[in-house]
């Protein structure tokens, strides 16, 4: 059954929209060159060279030293990770030396390398190593435009004073006028009613909502659409994704040992709630950062401000690492690139192992944050369930709700428990393989020709009497767990979360971030070249509160103008700074810096408020501009860095998945009252050595909305995969925008975007009426927020009334058959609706 013509090609030509600047010199700086320092440029750079330690004529100090190679050829082939030589000698391979000469490192290092490469091996160290940038100092850095606190500037004239509806209208028209660029005209009301209920809640406009909105006269029924989408639970689901995203939140651990978090869930929900309540963006802050340490009216919300520190437990951690300092300090390390990047648009945790090569950021400030971090306990459980561990990788988890004082000691105790008795299971269970294994290599030893029976054969008895003793301390291992599992306690509620360490103390500086070469002590602190009211942390206070008030504060130059730039990056598809996590020296410079210090103090005078921010920039004129071209201010300005029009986007992976369901009608708008991860035994990881969750894609079919499905590192529905949903990996600001033939493929043959086409055609199909015409125009309203023009129609109906092939099946079956091939080619137009670029574009 074949798609008419037009909406079939929609499917395959992907719309041209503009990619995400690479994140890569990111990770380049937070995991690979930290390991360059530490482990190679002391025989691999110009300083070795100039000191006569230079090994193998390689450099390492720079980006075209790697790609050049040394005396063996290539280090780095970029995009491919079997050609050169770093990653067979980091892998140890037996064509290549093994590096470094210390030992093998850590399999988590090895992988990021691996990333790397395949991502082109970005590296900003450009040209010769004295031609690389040098970092700027503590008073340079307070003369860096984004490090000097914002001023409310002058709102300019415009020539053209019947354009803006306000002020941010203004300083947009400004600076179009300044260039001579003109704007396009205003979106139609339809379209204008599709991108905003998108950018506000996620989800499709109803098509009654639509055709209201379009046919109402009052000028102020936008405005009114506006606080109705505001006012809607959706907001949070949508906004707070937003969040989610740069707090890198996820339900499993991900890296070596996948194990499931299964009580993270309980940030993700308070983090909805938030935005929802619209809680003052500084006050969300202080409570992301030391929730547990703000005074609370009532135990309810002194229970919300622990869940919501569940941000400085939510990151990867590296639970193969067997040296507790190392591990200790990688998860500081962690919480502090987190902090870094979604709060401050800083790469802070560049300043681990030597002063930032380009911010100003000092070791001393990296370690005096690092103090305070160390002061806290990480609240996330058993980091190593079922497996033998160092009490080090293991924590309690924050007991919240009204019964948590009188039930959370046993219910640890319980939990505790649980965890030995899987040991005690699983460490059976691979005594038993060992023994199996033993047992067939003898075999495999005994059937060779010449084999010395005498000495395998009682080896071979003597293996198969341990088998049998095997299978009863298996048995009973397992009956012994089944049996504590069926009596549990009665349990509070359980969070992921954070909470001071009894003593507070500073930390000493890690020379090259070593943790066994210690510089001098650092006191607790935060970085010098932002201004600090508050002054030195109180000695007997671990200064996470502190801070959280310094972070949060209006005196801080950066905060406001970071958050104030992504609203606008999710609103407009792309910031003022088109780094928005980094408002460095390597990040781009605003393209209009009045109005983004303007939008910064504005939203500080709101109160700290999303909404009023969103509402603000929702209701201005440059927002409700047509996507359309203008072809001279196309070829003046093609990037639409000056707003001339709103740029086409391509929907987030949640949206264009609730979109699918809502053509269908099966989404659920409420949230759910079980988690998915409930259907899933909190210690069953697959084979008990490879740390695998076992997490079927079928978990993945739910009605909710997508904010609701598990986020599984390394494991992502397929959809979310293949339409750029962030890795949960880091901090993630602005997700990758790609455009890749296997997206089209997934809307021809994904049995499950066949399914859900199948469900709205049936949906379609039940209607009393037998004509085609009122069924395809209720299609294009569900899917495009928009009746089909003349043309489209002529065509859906030619379609959906071609040769059928009933006649040919006898008058017995006829009917039959009509009725099927009437519902298959409902299905494949339908399909063809949801693969075209007009349904996955935003415009």
């Amino acid at each position: 059954m074949r798609a008419p013509l037009a909406l079939a090609l929609a499917m395959i030509i992907p719309l041209d929209l503009r990619s995400e600047e690479s994140k890569g010199i990111a990770f380049f700086e937070s995991r690979i060159r930290p390991v360059l320092i530490q482990h190679c440029l002391a025989c691999h750079s110009a300083e070795a060279a100039k000191a006569g330690k230079l090994k193998g004529g390689l450099f390492l100090d720079t980006r075209e030293g790697i790609i050049k190679g040394g005396e063996s050829g290539p280090a780095v082939v970029p995009g491919k990770t079997s050609e050169g030589l770093l990653l067979k000698s980091m892998r140890h391979a037996s064509d290549a030396p093994r590096m470094p000469p210390s030992g093998k490192l850590p399999g988590a290092v090895v992988a990021d390398f691996e990333a790397w490469i395949k991502m082109g091996a970005p590296d900003p160290r450009k040209g010769a190593p004295s031609a690389v940038k040098k970092g700027l100092g503590i008073e340079e850095g307070r003369r860096f435009w984004s490090m000097i606190p914002p001023a409310m500037p002058k709102v300019p004239m415009v020539a053209r004073t019947d354009w803006p509806r306000g002020d941010v209208d203004r300083f947009v028209q400004a600076a179009r006028e300044a260039k001579g660029i003109n704007p396009a005209g205003d979106a139609d009301r339809r379209t204008l009613a599709r991108r905003v209920s998108f950018d506000l809640v996620g989800l499709p406009p109803e098509p009654a909502l639509v055709e209201e909105f379009a046919s109402d006269p009052d000028p102020s029924a936008y405005e009114r659409l506006v606080d109705k989408l505001l006012a809607s639970s959706h907001f949070g689901e949508h906004w707070g994704r937003h969040w989610l995203d740069a707090a890198r939140y996820a339900d499993s651990n991900g890296r070596d040992r996948n194990i499931f978090w299964f009580h993270a869930w309980r940030y993700r929900d308070h983090v909805i709630d938030s935005f929802n309540m619209d809680v003052p963006y500084d006050r969300f802050l202080r409570e992301q950062v030391a929730g547990d340490l703000l005074p609370a009216g009532d135990p309810r919300q002194a229970d919300r401000q622990r869940i919501a520190t569940g941000f400085l437990a939510m990151g990867p951690k590296a639970f193969e690492e067997s040296k507790p300092d190392v591990f200790r300090m990688d998860v500081i390390d962690e919480q502090i690139e987190v902090i870094g990047r979604s709060i401050l648009g800083l790469s802070i945790g560049c300043a681990r192992c030597h002063d930032h090569k380009f911010d100003p950021i000092p070791t001393r400030d990296y370690y005096a944050i690092a103090g305070i971090l160390g002061g806290t306990e990480t609240l996330y459980g058993h980091g190593t369930r079922g497996i033998k561990a160092t009490a080090f990788h293991n924590t309690a988890l924050q007991p919240v709700g009204p019964d948590a004082p009188r039930l959370a000691k046993a219910g640890q105790e319980y939990f505790d428990t649980l965890q030995a008795l899987t040991l005690k299971q699983n460490t059976a269970r691979s005594d038993r393989y060992r023994v199996v294994r033993q047992l067939s290599d003898a075999k495999v030893q005994l059937a060779k020709p010449g084999a010395d029976v005498a000495k395998l054969q009682p080896e071979i008895d003597r293996l198969n009497a341990l088998i049998g003793e095997w299978d009863k301390k298996v048995k009973a291992a397992e009956a012994e767990l089944s049996d504590w599992q069926d009596h549990a306690p009665e349990m509070p509620g359980w969070a992921m979360a954070a909470r001071d360490k009894p003593a507070p103390g500073n930390c000493r500086i890690h020379v090259r971030g070593e943790v066994t070469n210690l510089g001098e002590e650092v006191p607790r602190g935060v970085l010098q070249v932002l201004p600090n009211p508050a002054g030195r942390i109180p000695a007997s206070a671990s200064g996470r509160r502190e801070l959280a008030d310094w972070l949060a504060s209006a005196d801080n130059p950066l905060t406001a103008r970071v958050y104030v730039n992504r609203v606008w990056q999710h609103l407009f598809g792309q910031g003022l700074v088109t780094t928005p996590d980094d408002f460095g020296v390597n990040g781009s410079r605003p393209s209009h810096p009045q109005l983004l210090d303007y939008l910064a103090l504005r939203f500080i005078g709101l109160g700290w408020s999303t909404k009023k921010l969103v509402r603000e920039l929702v209701t201005s004129r440059a927002y409700r501009l047509s996507s359309q071209p203008v072809s001279a201010s196309l070829a003046a300005d093609p990037e639409n860095t000056l707003v001339w029009r709103m740029s086409p986007r391509r929907l987030d992976a949640e949206s264009l998945r609730d979109a699918i369901l809502v053509v269908g009608g099966r989404l659920n708008p409420a949230r759910p009252s079980t988690e998915i991860l409930a259907a899933v035994h909190p210690f069953r990881h697959g084979e008990f050595t490879t740390f695998k969750p076992q997490f079927g894609q079928e978990l993945y079919d739910s009605p909710h909305r997508g904010v609701y499905l598990p986020v599984i590192r390394g494991l992502p529905p397929e959809m979310f995969q293949l339409f750029d949903f962030p890795s949960a990996e880091r901090p993630t600001s602005r997700r990758e925008e790609s455009t890749v033939p296997a997206q089209a493929l997934f809307f021809m043959n994904s049995p499950w975007v066949i399914s859900e086409s199948r469900r709205a055609a049936a949906g379609l199909l039940s209607n009393p009426t037998r004509e085609d015409a009122p069924l395809v125009i209720q299609l294009f309203e569900r899917a495009f927020s928009r009746k089909p023009t003349q043309d489209e129609l002529k065509q859906a109906l030619a379609y959906l009334s071609g040769p059928s092939d009933a006649a040919s099946t006898g008058p017995v079956h006829a009917g039959k058959a009509e009725a099927d091939t009437r519902s298959e080619r409902w299905t494949s137009l339908v399909q063809a609706i949801l693969g075209s670029a007009e349904f996955r574009t935003l415009r």
